[in-house]
């Protein structure tokens, strides 16, 4: 009677043990695709800052003469395979330029994109 006793014990802890991994599991899924998120959002961002630096020392330089005209910038270094970087040239004044920047990016089934309007001061 006692191992029998000992014996459903130990099923029932191991069925205990079954349903927190199940649990566990559903958690670390769901941090890993917020992970994800926060990652994309962070590159994202990066991509922004870069293309509105790129445009301003472009522009101080006189590189960029024409409007509307959209240029593609590497992404390579960014660590995402399918990132993309376009900024396109909407007015140029004296002391500032008007920019649209796309972005897109993607990972894991993940993707974001953004396109807006910034205004870049410049010399």
């Amino acid at each position: 009677m006692r191992k029998g006793f000992v014996l459903l014990i130990v099923i029932m802890i191991i069925g205990l043990m079954g349903a927190e991994l199940f649990v566990m599991t559903g958690s670390t899924n769901k941090i890993g695709f917020q992970t994800n998120k926060a990652l994309l959002e962070a590159v994202q961002q990066n991509m922004i800052s870069s293309g509105i630096a790129w445009t301003k020392y472009n522009i101080e330089n006189g590189n960029i003469k024409n409007t509307g005209k959209e240029i593609q910038l590497d992404t390579t270094d960014i660590g995402i395979r399918n990132a993309q970087l376009a900024v396109t040239t909407v007015k140029i004044t004296h002391k500032q330029a008007e920019v649209t920047i796309n972005t897109s990016c993607g990972f894991g089934g993940q993707k974001l994109k953004n396109s807006n309007k910034y205004v870049v001061l410049h010399r």
